[in-house]
C-alpha cells in the first residue's frame, strides 16, 4: 500500500461558519477522520497552515515545496488540501519549484465545506488520494470533480458550481470513471527541485484608455493584452521605456484559450519590432506568472531569463 503525506493549508474544504462567514477551522486530523480512506493508502496528515486561499502568497508555496522536498524520499506521493481561489496559482508555482516530479503532488479542495451535508469535499479528497496512490501517477496535478488536470494548465472559471476548474489549451491529464482512473501519459526525465520565486514580477491587465502603472521594484512584467496579445500604440512608448530600463516584458492574452500570436496582426508585429517582448503562447496567466517568478529568481540577465521562461 502506498504511503502518502496529506498536507493541510486551509481553504473552503476546511471551513466552518463563523460570525463573519466561512473561515478555515478544521485541522488535517479532523478532515481525515471525516473522509473514508480505508484501504486506499497509508496516509499521514500534517497541517502547514490554515488559511483562506485569498491570503496565500508565493512564500507559502515556497514553504510547501520545501516541506515536500524534505519528505520526498519518505513517501510515495503527496496530496495538498488548498483553497480553490488561488489553487491554480499554487499548482503552477509547484510545477516550477518541483519540476518533472516522479511522484504525484496532487492539489485538491472543494466548493463546499467538508462539514456540509452535500459537500463535494469527501469525494474530491478521496479521488486525490486514489490518484496519488496509482502506480502510474506522477507530476503536479489538480484533482477536482472527477477531472485530473496538469498543474500548469489549471484555471478556476466558476465561483459557484462544483465543476469549477478547467484544463486550458490542453486535454485533462486524466479522469475518474467509477473505480478506474484513465490517463495515457508516462513518466520520463528527472525530478528537479528549486527553492525560490522572485517577488519582483508584476501583472497588469490592459483596459482601453488606461495607462500603465508599474512599481519601481518591477524586474519583470506580465502584460495581459487583448486577443492575440496586442498592445495599443499609445502604450508602446512606455513599454519600450520599461524594457530599456531593464524590465523583462512578457505579453499574455486576456483570453483563456488560444494563446498569444503577436505576428498575426500588424499591431502585434509592430509592438514586437519596437520592443523586446516574450510571449506566453498557450500558457495560462497563472502559469506564466509562476514561470516568470521562477525564471527571474534563477537568472542574471535577459537571455538567461528568456531561456528559462521558454523552457518546457
Amino acid at each position: 500500500m502506498k504511503r502518502l503525506l496529506i498536507l493541510g493549508t486551509g481553504g473552503t474544504l476546511s471551513c466552518m461558519n463563523s460570525e463573519f462567514g466561512l473561515t478555515p477551522s478544521l485541522g488535517i486530523r479532523e478532515l481525515l477522520d471525516m473522509t473514508e480512506l480505508d484501504g486506499i493508502a497509508e496516509v499521514t496528515g500534517e497541517q502547514l497552515f490554515n488559511l483562506d486561499s485569498t491570503n496565500m502568497l508565493p512564500m507559502h508555496w515556497e514553504m510547501l515545496a520545501r516541506r515536500i522536498r524534505e519528505c520526498y524520499d519518505d513517501f510515495d506521493g503527496f496530496v495538498v488540501i488548498h483553497g480553490t481561489d488561488t489553487m491554480a496559482y499554487a499548482a503552477a508555482s509547484l510545477s516550477c519549484l518541483i519540476q518533472n516530479s516522479r511522484k504525484p503532488i496532487v492539489f485538491t479542495g472543494s466548493m463546499k465545506p467538508m462539514a456540509d451535508e452535500d459537500s463535494d469535499a469527501p469525494i474530491n479528497l478521496r479521488d486525490a488520494v486514489r490518484f496519488a496512490s496509482d502506480e502510474r501517477a506522477f507530476g503536479v496535478r489538480v484533482v477536482f470533480d472527477g477531472a485530473i488536470i496538469n498543474g500548469k494548465c489549471a484555471h478556476k472559471y466558476e465561483t459557484e458550481d462544483i465543476d469549477s476548474f478547467d484544463s486550458v489549451n490542453r486535454d485533462d491529464f486524466g479522469f475518474f470513471n467509477g473505480n478506474y482512473i484513465y490517463f495515457d501519459e508516462e513518466y520520463s526525465g528527472e525530478t528537479r527541485f528549486y527553492e525560490k520565486l522572485s517577488e519582483d514580477v508584476f501583472h497588469v491587465k490592459l483596459i482601453p484608455g488606461q495607462k500603465l502603472y508599474v512599481p519601481e521594484s518591477a524586474r519583470a512584467l506580465i502584460i495581459e493584452g487583448y486577443g492575440t496579445g496586442g498592445i495599443p500604440d499609445y502604450l508602446l512608448g512606455e513599454v519600450t521605456k520599461l524594457a530599456d530600463s531593464g524590465v523583462y516584458v512578457v505579453v499574455a492574452t486576456q483570453c483563456a484559450y488560444g494563446g498569444t500570436h503577436l505576428n498575426e496582426y500588424e499591431v502585434g508585429q509592430y509592438a514586437a519590432k519596437v520592443c523586446p517582448l516574450l510571449e506566453t503562447g498557450k500558457m495560462t496567466v497563472e502559469y506564466a506568472l509562476a514561470k516568470a517568478r521562477w525564471a527571474l529568481a534563477y537568472s542574471d540577465n535577459y537571455e538567461e531569463f528568456k531561456r528559462l521562461f521558454n523552457a518546457e
